[in-house]
């Protein structure tokens, strides 16, 4: 009997598509993963929990708040200052009485805290 030489090493074929498929699997992941952390930012990026003092805002629905240029006709309101860790019977104008001109406040968060955005008329 003559002995067969085998050719090769043992991560060619099978063993080695499937690692090539690995590495397109998580690849696809990956990018899967960045699209939607991407979209999702894009879309948070005019929030009001993103606004600070100086920022100009607008009416969103029924009772929100989306960041405009200030020199947007539809802006409405001025961010004139931003009062963290309150909870929401704290949304009162008495809260911004530091802060000048304030027409309007306007509270975000959770059940128990969260930010008060103190606003007045834009142009004032």
């Amino acid at each position: 009997m003559t002995s067969q030489e085998i050719s090769g090493s043992p991560t060619d074929g099978p063993a080695t598509k499937l690692s090539q498929r690995q590495r397109i699997t998580n690849a696809t992941a990956v990018i899967v993963i960045l699209l939607v952390i991407g979209g999702v930012l894009y879309l948070a990026r005019n929030n009001a929990a993103n606004a600070e003092v100086g920022d100009c805002v607008r009416a969103s629905g029924s009772n929100g708040l989306e960041q405009v240029d200030c020199n947007d006709p539809q802006a409405e309101f001025k961010v004139v200052g931003r009062v963290a860790d309150k909870p929401r019977e704290d949304a009162t104008l008495s809260t911004c009485g530091a802060f000048k001109d304030v027409a309007q406040v306007y509270w975000e968060g959770t059940s128990n805290k969260g930010f008060v955005l103190c606003l007045a008329n834009v142009g004032d």
